[in-house]
């Protein structure tokens, strides 16, 4: 019994991160799964008050009770894009939470013509040492620290990964807790097996790597690779690429799983996805008699690991699209980019 005791009091305390809430009305955090609800009677945010935020309708705006006590005292009517024909506001609630902190829950909220909608505007934040860290309840239940539900971004970056049992913060893996209310994160010793997931080295592509969300099959293990360096260890287990994007001065190109297959990392060997070039095209003509109509907008571009590429348009010269008769090879049309030479 004294061994045993004097190994708990040796034992090392997880290290605990105070986290403040923070409403941004200027939010930018690139979401891994944004989620829109439709406005109803009540902004679901559970408070000390109560299970929510009354609202109703307000000739184009909304009337909102943003401190939960029973009484309108805001209207937010938004500002109307022209371009777009998008109106779009933003407000805090505020109050008390059940645990005691306090409640500061920044809401967007938008209308693109079908009715106002909402989604969460603002995280809690705090420091790792230097390093920033802001979690945001993506779902919007109100509630901090679901694993797959909500989003956690680390350091300067604007693109969020899924929140996840676990968080590498330089060279170690900790496991990872946060609390219901968003008051703090708990980081612990991670004691299972790692293996290396390199995405770097084995792309083949004329641009920068800005991210690279990577989540496990699980659900229970998400990073942003594109900030971990070289050689980033990981929690072992198979991996899907949510999302990635590539960067060329002010263009951006946004890769999609497509038809990759998961990616398995290991323990024993060290794991590198090799992907981007060379890339493959898939689109679709309409033929009609002898004229054959080839439209760029339904071009499929597939990677060396079968990853989607969208929005890209190729700088210069385009490629050049050769249409073919399948069973006699017959060459029926060759197309180009329009504006390419």
């Amino acid at each position: 019994m004294l061994l045993a005791a004097a190994i708990l009091i040796a034992a090392p305390n997880p290290d605990i991160v105070p986290l403040k809430e923070k409403p941004s009305r200027a939010f930018s955090v690139v979401l891994p799964s944004e989620t829109w609800q439709a406005v109803g009677s009540t902004f679901a945010i559970p408070h000390s008050g109560g299970e929510g935020f009354a609202v109703r309708p307000a000739g184009e705006g909304l009337e909102i009770d943003t401190d939960g006590d029973g009484a309108f005292d805001r209207v937010v009517e938004g500002v109307l894009d022209e371009d777009t024909g998008v109106r779009s506001g933003y407000t805090v609630l505020v109050g008390e939470r059940a645990s005691g902190t306090r409640l500061r829950y920044g809401l967007r909220l938008r209308n693109e013509g079908k009715g106002w909608q909402w989604s969460v505007g603002g995280s809690v934040t705090g420091r790792i040492g230097d390093l920033k860290v802001a979690v945001i309840d993506m779902d919007g239940d109100g509630v901090y620290g679901e694993v797959g539900q909500d989003a956690l971004v680390l350091g300067s970056s604007e693109n969020a990964a899924y929140l996840s049992e676990t968080l590498v913060v330089g060279e170690t893996v900790h496991s990872l807790t946060v609390a219901r209310d968003g008051s703090q994160l708990t980081l612990g010793a991670y004691d299972g097996p790692l293996g290396v997931l390199e995405v770097t080295a084995g792309l083949e592509a004329d641009a920068r790597l800005l991210k690279a969300i990577v989540r496990s099959v699980d659900g229970k293990h998400s990073f942003d690779l594109a900030r971990l360096g070289e050689e980033p260890r990981l929690p072992i287990g198979r991996y899907r690429l949510h999302g990635a994007l590539l960067g060329l001065g002010d263009a951006r190109v946004e890769v999609l799983e497509g038809r990759m297959r998961p990616i398995e990392v290991t323990a024993s060997a060290d794991t590198t996805l090799t992907w981007g070039g060379p890339t493959k095209a898939e689109f679709e003509f309409e033929r009609a008699g002898g004229e054959v109509a080839f439209d760029p907008n339904r071009v499929w571009w597939y990677g060396a690991a079968g990853e989607e590429y969208r929005g890209w348009a190729p700088i210069g010269k385009s490629p050049e699209f050769t249409i073919k008769e399948r069973k006699l090879g017959t060459e029926l049309k060759k197309a180009l980019f329009p504006g390419s030479c």
